[in-house]
């Protein structure tokens, strides 16, 4: 126990010697520091459509964005900023670039850069014409920024913390998903014959209504005359004719967080039951009113589902899986 407590005096003594040591002595290391530099997000990132291109509507989407700089001489040694976009992962191209003879100033007296990119520049600079875009994909922006000393900024050679953390924003990366408008909610005739490995081969008949949750993303409710009420049913009838029509389903979305969705056409599932299933469709047909889901989950169960539209309506041919 002596022992211990005379080292520990020994080293409590020796760090206080140090630390006054440290107080009384300069920092010769100072100068030769190396000092960084980040573009600052003040306004945006934001558009028509949020943070989205909208494939329903090119020549109105758009994203816009002001930065400010900042570095050992508020903001003042930053030359370049400049943007690179690719699409889908694939090679970039340069974009829109900015020097500082062009810089503006912000309401905080830092310079400042303040861009515009319209969904038609950025497929004009990469070459693609909509026949080459697909929606539920996206567009990759990427920036660099230069200073005075020759050094070069970007997400790759910037810490995550200031890229990430509300108090720096520091503006490296842009994702840009395209979206398209979305228009599938409503209540259809529908027809059910369950299907898949768990044996039931039971019909059923009633009506499927798409609950519209904006975006693209649909609840799936079913109805008919012994179930009324307009549960939440993805199955679109086969669990009623297959468990019995005394099973339960239920009537809130805070059971399960399992949603369809509509990605430009193409149609999938998001989420899981509230069992915890996971489901994916098998194909989808458009027949002018009809539309027809061929449906499974991972737990053998699935059917397929034909939804008749009667307001005169057809369905969008571009629906797929």
């Amino acid at each position: 126990m002596k022992r211990i407590f005379k080292y520990s005096l020994a080293l409590s003594l020796a760090m206080l010697m140090f630390n006054a040591c440290e107080k009384d002595r300069a920092f010769p290391e100072f100068d030769t520091l190396e000092y960084g530099a980040i573009p600052r997000l003040i306004e945006g990132i934001d558009g028509p459509y949020g943070n989205a291109f909208n494939f329903s509507d090119i020549a109105g989407s758009y994203i816009e964005f002001t930065v400010e700089f900042y570095d050992e001489n508020q903001g003042r040694n930053v030359t370049e900023y400049s943007w690179t976009v690719a699409y889908d992962g694939g090679d970039p191209v340069a974009l829109a670039s900015m020097s500082s003879s062009d810089f503006g100033t912000s309401p905080d007296g830092l310079p400042s850069a303040s861009f515009k990119f319209t969904m038609s520049d950025v497929m004009a600079a990469l070459g693609l014409t909509e026949n080459d875009i697909e929606g539920g994909k996206s567009f990759e922006f990427q920036a660099t920024l230069k200073k005075n000393d020759g050094k070069v900024f970007t997400s790759v050679n910037t810490s995550s913390n200031l890229q990430g953390q509300p108090a720096f924003r520091a503006l490296f990366q842009i994702k840009t998903n395209i979206i398209c408008t979305s228009d599938l909610g409503g209540t259809y005739d529908a027809h059910t014959t369950a299907a898949g490995p768990w044996g039931c081969t039971n019909e059923w008949t009633g009506q499927v209504t798409f609950i519209d949750e904006g975006n693209g993303v649909y609840i799936i409710a079913a109805q008919d005359a012994d179930h009324p009420d307009n549960p939440w049913d993805f199955s679109m009838g086969a669990y009623w004719v297959c468990y019995g029509t005394g099973a339960t389903l239920p009537t809130d979305a805070d059971t399960g967080d399992l949603r369809l969705t509509d990605a430009c056409g193409k149609l999938g599932y998001s989420g899981t039951s509230r069992w915890g299933e996971v489901y994916w469709l098998n194909s989808v047909v458009v027949d002018g009113a009809n539309l027809t889901l061929d449906w499974e989950n991972d737990y053998g169960e699935g059917g397929v589902t034909t939804l008749t539209r009667t307001d005169g309506s057809t369905w969008p041919t571009n629906l797929r899986n």
